[in-house]
C-alpha cells in the first residue's frame, strides 16, 4: 500500500509547500492535480458564498413581502446586510456576475427554506419560481418600506 501523501497527512503543510514552490518557480515540485482540484474548489466556494447571501436576502424579502405585520428592524437590517454583502462580494469576484441566473434560483430555493422555518406560513404561500429579478433585490428600496423609520 502507497504511502498517504502530504496532501492527504496534513493539508496545511501541503498548502505551505505548494506556495513555496510557487514562490520559487519550482514547477517540478508543485502537485497538479491536486492544486487544479483546489483551484476548483476556491472557485465554487465564491460560488457558493453568492448563493448563501441570496438564500438569506430572499428569505428576509420572502417574509417581508407576505407577512407584513410581522416586519421588523432586524429583517430590515439583514436585508440591508445581505445586500451590501453581495454588491461587495461580486466587485471582488465580477466573473461571478455571469452566474445571477443560477444563483438567483438555487438562492431563491434555500430562502423560500429559510421563510418557512421562521414563520408560520404555508409552502404553498411562496410561489414555485422567484418573481423577483437580482437587479431589483439588491436595490436597497425594493420591498423595503422606506417610510418607516428603521435605520434609527
Amino acid at each position: 500500500m502507497d504511502k498517504p501523501s502530504l496532501y492527504q497527512q496534513d493539508f496545511y503543510a501541503w498548502t505551505q509547500q505548494q506556495a513555496q514552490a510557487l514562490k520559487h518557480k519550482q514547477f517540478s515540485k508543485l502537485d497538479w492535480q491536486h492544486l487544479e482540484e483546489e483551484i476548483q474548489a476556491l472557485g465554487r466556494q465564491e460560488y457558493r458564498e453568492l448563493v448563501s447571501r441570496l438564500c438569506v436576502l430572499l428569505g428576509h424579502l420572502l417574509k417581508w413581502q407576505y407577512q407584513p405585520e410581522n416586519r421588523s428592524r432586524s429583517w430590515f437590517l439583514s436585508i440591508r446586510e445581505q445586500r451590501r454583502a453581495i454588491k461587495r462580494h461580486l466587485r471582488q469576484n465580477p466573473s461571478l456576475k455571469s452566474r445571477r441566473s443560477e444563483a438567483m434560483m438555487d438562492g431563491y430555493e434555500a430562502g423560500i427554506d429559510l421563510a418557512l422555518r421562521e414563520t408560520n406560513l404555508p409552502i404553498r404561500t411562496f410561489p414555485e419560481a422567484c418573481l423577483y429579478c437580482f437587479d431589483e433585490v439588491i436595490e436597497e428600496s425594493f420591498l423595503c418600506d422606506t417610510s418607516q423609520d428603521w435605520e434609527n
